[in-house]
């Protein structure tokens, strides 16, 4: 269970401030105070030194109202003690339900937070993971691992999972502060509760719980990244499919990244089948606690039209990242569609301009070419595929 916040308290107070009520009330307390602390000074003010000025009767009407009682300074007269008794009445009053108000608005969220109910609509450059595994625990264990960077209070996990299934996976304390929206991740509303049109990164699963066959889950995942994309365009969006058929739909939806788990799968079992040991390299560069990894890296700006020898001598020039190839078109599709499209109306050519229009439809994201000649040219966008630290981590002795 996760204890109130700080900014569960600072949301209650929003919330009293917008609401016309909550600012009569606040307005006719101020107006006690005050009124208490005049005639408290009109009172006693010449018999009694503690109340010299207007100042000491509204000090002292404060500590007597918040139930603090100082005793610095003490009302003498009848008329005095009878404004205090009114006082301290009121302070308890006003104490006990404003404690009341707090608590009951700070078990309301939590309890909203645990079934999902809370908007993230305010989010920004946040992860949406829509969908939901059977290991979801493992699965997001692992992502913090490989991503140091990403911290889980960023992760907001829209999915229908029952809300013990969210305690169950939030008990694990690395897991703690990831936000969960209850709710269908292909409807506007749920997507926008999740904070999506201002979220810097979205994965779309395979989700565990969509009814019906292979061919449903996929679709389900197709329109998910359709309204994703209509609801924020920047947003480098993932997507997971069982079947390959439908990976041309999520390119015709512009998605950055489409991952065939089944086909990678059955891809994997080739490899071994092979008996040449394959699979366990990919697995060894795949899984981030074998020390080596598979990433990319940005090369710097200076590389563009340069080729790919110049980058491969920059990196074995004394750096332990072992350069395989290049990804190209990295980054948000439908960005880089809208950038060529603007540099090539700038063309007077009418043939090149039928050409590059040709050449940007056919543009894919994320394309691999591995070990390419020395004579290769570096476009822009254009990241390096290295293999970077190690297998060993004992020294082997000479």
């Amino acid at each position: 269970m996760q204890y109130p916040s700080k900014k569960s308290a600072a949301a209650f107070l929003k919330r009293l401030l917008r609401s016309s009520a909550g600012i009569r009330l606040i307005l006719v307390f101020i107006a006690v105070l005050l009124m208490s602390s005049l005639l408290v000074y009109l009172i006693e003010h010449g018999r009694n030194d503690g109340f010299k000025n207007f100042f000491d009767s509204f000090w002292w009407t404060i500590v007597t109202v918040s139930t603090v009682g100082y005793g610095d300074r003490i009302p003498v007269s009848i008329g005095g003690r009878l404004i205090a008794i009114l006082i301290m009445f009121l302070g308890v009053g006003a104490m006990g339900t404003v404690t009341g108000r707090i608590a009951s608005f700070l078990l309301e969220r939590q309890m909203k937070e645990e079934k999902g109910l809370l908007n993230y609509d305010r989010l920004k450059g946040h992860f949406i993971i829509c969908g939901w595994k059977r290991e979801m625990g493992i699965f997001l264990n692992r992502m913090l691992t490989n991503n140091p960077e990403l911290e889980p209070a960023q992760i907001v996990l829209i999915n229908k999972a029952a809300p013990e299934e969210i305690n169950q996976l939030r008990s694990d304390e690395r897991l703690k502060d990831i936000r969960f929206v209850s709710g269908d991740f292909i409807e506007e509303r749920d997507l926008i509760r999740a904070g999506v049109r201002e979220a810097a990164r979205i994965l779309v699963l395979a989700d565990h719980y969509t009814q019906g066959n292979l061919q449903q889950i996929d679709s389900k995942t197709v329109m998910a990244v359709m309204s994703v994309k209509n609801l924020n365009k920047k947003a480098y969006v993932c997507a997971e499919l069982l079947d390959n058929k439908f990976e041309k739909y999520l390119k015709l939806s512009h998605c950055d990244e489409v991952l065939l788990s089944r086909e990678f799968s059955r891809s994997m079992l080739v490899s071994a089948a092979q008996g040449a040991g394959t699979s366990h390299v990919i697995f060894s560069l795949l899984a981030h606690e074998s020390g080596a990894q598979i990433t990319t890296i940005d090369l710097p700006p200076t590389m563009i039209g340069q080729t790919y020898e110049v980058v491969r001598k920059m990196f074995s020039d004394g750096n332990r990242d072992l350069l395989i190839g290049l990804l190209e078109n990295t980054g948000n599709l439908l960005v880089r569609k809208s950038e060529a499209l603007r540099e090539t109306q700038k063309n007077p050519n009418i043939d090149r301009i039928i050409t590059d229009l040709r050449s940007i439809k056919e543009l894919s994201a994320n394309v691999p070419v591995i070990n390419p000649p020395d004579s290769y040219p570096i476009k822009k966008y254009t990241r390096g595929i290295v293999i970077s630290g190690s297998t060993i981590t004992e020294a082997i002795p000479v």
